[in-house]
């Protein structure tokens, strides 16, 4: 005798069971009338609710938790932990009250929820993966460097052969520099030097713009260095005989050896790819001192001549952004109107970061540093500096621009062109009241 399994009946509640669990793991169950698995299937979901709404409002910034490689990779073994864990609520929900048959429509709908389930799912895997490969990307020991999309090339920018050791909790100080293109060069200069320190337990701070025509500056090594300070990281990167530290290195220590301090990170991004951040925060609000005319400005993106912004508050979007800060030709503009500029412009982005929107914005945020960002921040530290940034009040930093007559001496006519003379004393003096001995 030949015997048939009987099939199980279509029950239309296996659907509305799956899709209370699909909400939240063990409502389906509820609903089935199984309270035992219904609270096996939720307590650990509400445990790890209760955990994450810690972590969001617990001190310190949840965000900047996220730009740590370990907390990623957490976020992805819990994610992946709590598909498992809904596929099996909802499969059992439905399976509680009938087959799995695709011949009936429940099947069909709860094999819906298991395709959004997963969907749900596989997208918070994606970003925290890419934010870990963009961290390894940006890292100068992951063999991090800036893409130039002008040339379509990487410029490769060599890391520091030495990292100091900086305890948790002392004033930390990073050097900022942006590297700009203009037609007809043949290597990458760093046209903006910033140095910015803060102290995390006083909230004090402070950023220093470094003029990029400096010339004479003192090395590390007691050397002069006879060219425009701008040129230093690239000439050091490729002679690394005589430049030992590196070029990012001896760039530090030749700007921490004039300020009289200790400069422990380096940060570099294309100001290009300033343009790409700016638009991906949506843009940040600026206000103009004066208004900003300069009929000579070029446009490398688009080859448009001029540049102009009435003085008054802006919402500035990324184009305008960058010619805010690369314009410089403007009547009663210079380099040093236009540092001031890029210190504002910086405290700007600084503060769209920290509004608490981030979220929204950071799976465009890690395409917009991938290729434009290059640091040599130790990926374990990054996430505690970017707290410490976001709970510092940026505004209330004390600005500086080496500018003359008090830190330097302008000499137009040079055999080198328009050289500036750095006055050594007032530079260390300013450094000993901002940094300390």
């Amino acid at each position: 005798m030949t015997h048939y399994r009987r099939e199980r009946p279509s029950d239309p509640r296996s659907a509305a069971a799956a899709l209370l669990s699909f909400l939240f793991p063990g409502f389906g169950q509820a609903y089935n009338r199984q309270y035992l698995l219904a609270g096996l299937l939720a307590a650990p979901v509400v445990l790890l609710i209760v955990v994450v709404v810690l972590a969001v409002v617990g001190p310190g910034s949840f965000v900047s938790r996220l730009l740590d490689t370990g907390v990623l990779i957490a976020v992805i073994v819990l994610d992946v932990s709590l598909l498992g864990w809904r596929l099996v609520a909802i499969l059992q929900a439905h399976g509680a009250r009938s087959g799995l048959t695709f011949r009936t429509w429940p099947t069909w709908l709860t094999a819906a929820l298991v395709v959004l389930t997963l969907g749900m799912h596989v997208v918070p895997a994606y970003y925290a993966t890419k934010a870990i490969d963009t961290l390894d990307s940006v890292s100068l020991e992951g063999g991090g460097a800036l893409f130039d999309e002008r040339e379509g090339r990487d410029v490769t920018i060599t890391p520091p052969s030495h990292q100091p050791e900086v305890q948790r909790g002392e004033r930390v100080t990073v050097l900022l520099v942006g590297m700009d293109y203009a037609p007809g060069r043949t290597t990458h200069l760093t046209d903006t030097m910033l140095v910015v320190t803060l102290d995390s337990r006083t909230g004090e701070g402070a950023m220093v713009s470094v003029p990029r025509d400096l010339f004479g500056v003192p090395l590390p090594d007691g050397r002069i260095y006879n060219d425009k300070l701008n040129s230093l990281m690239s000439v050091a990167g490729a002679d690394p005989e005589s430049f030992p530290l590196g070029g990012a290195g001896t760039l530090k220590a030749t700007i921490g050896e004039m300020l009289g301090t200790r400069i422990h990170y380096f940060a570099a991004i294309d100001l290009a790819g300033l343009r790409e951040v700016i638009d991906t925060v949506g843009g940040i609000e600026v206000r103009v001192a004066r208004t900003v005319n300069d009929p000579q400005f070029h446009d490398p993106f688009t080859n448009e001549m001029g540049f102009y912004l009435e003085a008054g508050n802006h919402h500035l979007d990324g184009a305008t952004a960058l010619g805010y800060v690369r314009s410089r030709m403007g009547e009663g503009d210079s380099d040093f109107t236009r540092a001031e500029r890029q210190q504002q412009v910086l405290t700007a982005i600084a503060d769209k970061l920290s509004s608490g929107n981030i979220l929204v914005t950071l799976p465009g945020l890690l395409d917009a540093i991938r290729d434009n960002l290059a640091t040599d921040i130790p990926s374990g530290r990054i996430s505690e500096l970017a707290a410490e940034g976001q709970d510092a009040d940026l505004e209330g930093l004390e600005r500086v621009v080496l500018a003359p007559p008090r830190y330097v001496t302008p000499e137009p006519f040079s055999a080198s062109g328009y050289i500036l003379h750095p006055d050594l004393d007032a530079i260390r003096d300013l450094g000993a009241r901002i940094f300390g001995s």
